[in-house]
């Protein structure tokens, strides 16, 4: 049934044709000649088509805070690598990032470099050096406790790989030997 409703849509669409092109030539028009004008309009459809995007990404990134570290950068972390395994480049965004504090007893979330006696701040640093955890931090993307947020943590280009690390800084007050955790919520995004 679908084979004969196509060949007889086919058969009109073919004698519409044939009919403008008549219609076309005893106008008077040479077949170099493109009408233009109100009574000669095309119309013309475009298809979006969704790219799928797709990102490989850890799910666990456990990291070590201490003031004993040489530097501004506090965090000991492992290298982050992130794959986008689309066609088209994406923009790795944190949209909000949840952190429990409460086994750090009157501590409290900052956005860094600088920190107070009790406060601490984490965030985001792309590699710079192959293998290296950043010393500094600068170009750090801090994350908001508790917030919504829109921050470009990574972009990468179509079937590329990139690298970060977590870095953070704390204060002189903050007690050690203790934990917190800090949960960043991401998105995929197609880059314009």
């Amino acid at each position: 049934m679908k084979r004969k409703l196509f060949s007889a849509i086919l058969v009109v669409a073919l004698s519409l044709s044939l009919f403008a092109t008549a219609a076309y030539a005893s106008n008077g028009y040479q077949s170099g000649d493109v009408p233009i004008g109100s009574s000669n309009e095309v119309l013309m459809v475009g298809t979006v088509m969704p790219s799928v995007m797709s990102v490989t990404m850890p799910t666990y990134v456990p990291f070590h805070v201490s003031r004993t570290i040489e530097g501004d950068n506090k965090v000991i972390s492992p290298r982050i690598t992130m794959t986008n395994n689309s066609s088209v480049p994406v923009n790795l965004d944190v949209v909000y990032t949840s952190v429990d504090l409460s086994k750090l007893p009157g501590t409290s979330w900052a956005i860094g470099p600088t920190v107070a006696a009790n406060e601490i701040a984490i965030g985001f640093q792309p590699e710079t050096l192959f293998d290296q955890m950043p010393t500094t931090l600068a170009q750090t993307m801090w994350l908001q406790a508790n917030t919504q947020q829109n921050t470009t943590v990574m972009s990468l280009e179509a079937y590329g790989n990139g690298t970060m690390y977590v870095v953070g800084a704390l204060g002189a007050g903050v007690p050690e030997n203790s934990t917190f955790s800090v949960i960043p919520t991401f998105v995929v995004r197609q880059a314009q």
